[in-house]
C-alpha cells in the first residue's frame, strides 16, 4: 500500500523530518527541532546509520533506516509505516535534496509549495541549463556534457570533469588535454556516488581562475537574505589510483557578514535563484570571482557541510538553521543581526603539526581554538556489503583530526594567520 499526501495530512502531527544525515558533526536542525519540541526524524541507508552511531553523533528522536533514500517513495513508504506525520522536511545531505523536496510535496509538508509550486531542484547541469533558457546575465563557464562516443566539443584546456550530481567535492578532476579528460571521465562512471548509486551524467567545463567564493543565505517569497559570504581555500590533490589526475578538496573557509557582498554578488545570487524558482528556503551558491565580475559555478538547496553552520553563526550571529526553521514554520523573514566589521576562518586541519600550529597561535594572544577531532573508529566491524555503501564517505569524509578556528577584524587578517598552517597543502 502506498502512502499518499491525504494520508499524511489526516494524521498531521509536529515530526520533523531530515533527509540525510549531516557529514561534518554538526547537526543544526536537530538542535531546531528540539527548541520547538518537535519529534527529530533521521532517515538513511542502515549502513550509515550503523556508522554515524560508531562515530558517536548524537541520536535523532527516531531514526528510519531506508536502502535508498534517493528513492522518494521509498521514504514515504517508510515514513508512513513508522508512523510519522511530518510538518517539516529538509535535507541534511547534499546527495538526497532531489528525493527530499519530492517527499515534501509527496506528504504536504513544508516547505512545499512555498518553496515555488513548480520547484524541483536542478543538478549541475541543469542549473547551467536553467540560467541559459531564463536569458540571465550570469556569466559562468562554458560546458558539455560527456557521453563514451559523443563528439569533441570547443571547450579549451584546462577543463574541470565532474559528475553532475556528486557532492563535497566528489569525482572532480582537473584535466589538461583530451587524454586526461578521457580518463577522468572513465575514473568518474566507474565510481559510485553516495549511498553506492551511479552519477546521472558528467560534465566538463572550462576552468576559470580566480578566488573562489560562497554566499550562504534563506529565499523568503522569493528573495534572498544573505547571511554571510566565504572565501575558500582549497588545494588540489593527487586522485587515488589515477597518477596524474588531480582532484580539488577545500582546506579551509573564512567567513564574513553577508551585507558585505558587492552588488555584483547579490545580482547573480537574486538572478539563480529566479532562473530555477526557488521562492523560500536555504541555499548557498559558489562562484569564482574571475577579472570581470563573478562567475557561477553551481548552487545548493540546503545548509553547506564542512562545518560551515558553526563558522557563519560565528562570524554573523545568527543561526542559519533557526532562519530556515523561521521561515519554512512562521512564515517569516529571517531576523538577521546587524552587520559586523568582523572575520572567522576555519581550516580542517589533517595532522598533529596543523593543530599544534594553531594552538601556538592562541599562545600568542590570537582569537583562535583548536577543536580536536575524537579517534577515527576501526571500520573492520563493518560488513563488506556496508564498507561499498560507504566507500565515497569513507574517501571524502575522513581524514581530519580536528578545526583550528580564528577570528579577526577581517579575512585579509584571518587568512595571513591561516595561510601559513596549510601553505604545503594549498594550490595558488
Amino acid at each position: 500500500m502506498t502512502a499518499t499526501g491525504e494520508d499524511f495530512a489526516r494524521r498531521a502531527g509536529d515530526d520533523f523530518v531530515q533527509l540525510g544525515a549531516t557529514r561534518d558533526g554538526l547537526d543544526p536542525y536537530l538542535d531546531q527541532a528540539r527548541e520547538r519540541g518537535m519529534r527529530a526524524v533521521l532517515v538513511e541507508t542502515p549502513a550509515y546509520l550503523r556508522w554515524r552511531r560508531m562515530l558517536g553523533r548524537r541520536p535523532f528522536d527516531l531514526e528510519v533506516e531506508v536502502e535508498r533514500p534517493q528513492d522518494e517513495a521509498a521514504v514515504t513508504a517508510a515514513l508512513a509505516g513508522a508512523g510519522v506525520a511530518p510538518r517539516l522536511v529538509l535535507t541534511g545531505f547534499e546527495r538526497y535534496v532531489y528525493a527530499g523536496f519530492a517527499v515534501a510535496r509527496a506528504v504536504g509538508s513544508a516547505p512545499w509549495p512555498a518553496v515555488g509550486e513548480a520547484f524541483r531542484p536542478q543538478d549541475k547541469r541543469e542549473q547551467r541549463e536553467a540560467l541559459r533558457r531564463a536569458g540571465a546575465a550570469v556569466a559562468q563557464p562554458r560546458f558539455a556534457v560527456l557521453s563514451p562516443d559523443g563528439p569533441p566539443d570547443d571547450l579549451g584546456y584546462p577543463q574541470v570533469v565532474k559528475p553532475s550530481d556528486g557532492g563535497g567535492g566528489l569525482g572532480v578532476v582537473l584535466v589538461d588535454d583530451p587524454e586526461q579528460r578521457s580518463h577522468a571521465a572513465d575514473l568518474i562512471r566507474g565510481m559510485r556516488n553516495y549511498g553506492g548509486g551511479e552519477f546521472g551524467s558528467v560534465l566538463a567545463e572550462e576552468y576559470v581562475k580566480g578566488p573562489e567564493l560562497s554566499v550562504q543565505g534563506v529565499a523568503h517569497d522569493g528573495r534572498p537574505h544573505l547571511l554571510s559570504v566565504c572565501e575558500k581555500l582549497t588545494t588540489l590533490e593527487e586522485v587515488p589510483d589515477a597518477p596524474g589526475l588531480s582532484g580539488f578538496r577545500e582546506v579551509g573557509h573564512l567567513a564574513r557578514h553577508g551585507d558585505s557582498a558587492d552588488e555584483g554578488l547579490r545580482e547573480l545570487t537574486s538572478r539563480c535563484l529566479d532562473a530555477v524558482g526557488y521562492r523560500e528556503g536555504p541555499f548557498h551558491v559558489d562562484v569564482i570571482q574571475g577579472e570581470a565580475g563573478p562567475v557561477f559555478v553551481e548552487m545548493g538547496f540546503r545548509l553547506s557541510g564542512g562545518g560551515l553552520v558553526g563558522l557563519v553563526e560565528r562570524a554573523t550571529g545568527d543561526s542559519w538553521a533557526q532562519a530556515v526553521f523561521a521561515v519554512h514554520l512562521d512564515g517569516r523573514p529571517p531576523a538577521l543581526s546587524p552587520v559586523r566589521e568582523r572575520a572567522v576562518g576555519q581550516i580542517a586541519a589533517v595532522s598533529r603539526q596543523e593543530l599544534d600550529a594553531g594552538a601556538e597561535l592562541a599562545a600568542q594572544g590570537h582569537d583562535v581554538e583548536v577543536q580536536r577531532a575524537a579517534p577515527l573508529p576501526d571500520t573492520e566491524p563493518l560488513s563488506a556489503a556496508d564498507r561499498e555503501v560507504l566507500a565515497s564517505d569513507l574517501a571524502r569524509h575522513t581524514g581530519s583530526v580536528g578545526r583550528v578556528v580564528v577570528a579577526g577584524d577581517n579575512c585579509a587578517h584571518v587568512q595571513s594567520l591561516l595561510r601559513p598552517i596549510v601553505s604545503p597543502r594549498l594550490r595558488g
